[in-house]
């Protein structure tokens, strides 16, 4: 990046939103969602609330897309789909594919550490300007933006999408531990329609909680849960 050049600059919104094919009629919603922590610790000013409605919003799209695409898949395949697809590798490797870590707004420690780069930062800022876009345009806009980005990553073989119950699982045992366990918290609702929430606990005391309409798909979450704290504290 060439001296002088400012990352929160008129030009510098103008090039990226050409690249997210979407033009701002807000332009603090954009630059909001590039504000990281490092540089506004105040959750009201960074990108973190932003990132918060952006995951959902992008679960929700995601969502929409596969039980249309694929009438015929059951709740363990779409939930299996709906991980890949919504994973922080996965958004990690959107961000890069607009070079979004360029237009990142970090604190001054933050900008020599290799912050800019981070999977975990990357994967978090395209969320949050999917909040924006939401705020900014609703949720046609989002949808837009979601199934442009995210086109090459939404067909692939179920078989190729790794169960995160199948993946905790090897991972424990590479690593000489015990399997996980899982166990049912609560099943409510009609019979016809129930929901479960499942715990799944590893011998290291590690847990986590997640819902289905399944026990499957509950378990599956909660493994998923997992995996997505390893990551980030990896990253």
């Amino acid at each position: 990046m060439s001296q002088g050049y400012k990352v929160n600059s008129n030009k510098a919104f103008s090039q990226l939103e050409q690249r997210l094919g979407y033009v701002f009629k807000n332009k603090l919603l954009l630059k909001n969602a590039l504000i990281h922590s490092s540089h506004l610790h105040d959750e009201t000013a960074n990108n973190e609330r932003l990132e918060f409605h952006g995951d959902r919003v992008l679960a929700l799209i995601v969502v929409d897309y596969m039980f249309n695409e694929y009438p015929t898949a059951g709740v363990g395949e779409l939930a299996i789909r709906l991980n890949k697809v919504v994973s922080r590798k996965t958004c990690s490797e959107i961000a890069k594919s607009i070079d979004l870590g360029k237009y990142l707004i970090l604190g001054h420690d933050a900008r020599h550490s290799g912050t800019r780069t981070r999977a975990s930062v990357l994967g978090g800022a395209i969320e949050a300007v999917i909040g924006a876009v939401y705020h900014d345009g609703g949720l046609e806009e989002a949808r837009k933006l979601v199934l442009k980005l995210w086109q090459p990553h939404l067909s692939f073989e179920v078989t190729d999408a790794i169960d995160p119950k199948s993946e905790l699982q090897e991972r424990l045992q590479i690593m000489g531990r015990e399997i996980p366990t899982y166990r049912v918290l609560k099943k409510e609702g009609p019979s016809h329609a129930p929901k479960f929430q499942v715990e799944v606990s590893l011998s290291s005391g590690e847990k986590a909680v997640s819902h289905g309409m399944t026990k499957k798909e509950a378990e599956r979450k909660a493994a998923q849960l997992i995996l997505d704290k390893w990551k980030k504290a990896s990253d």
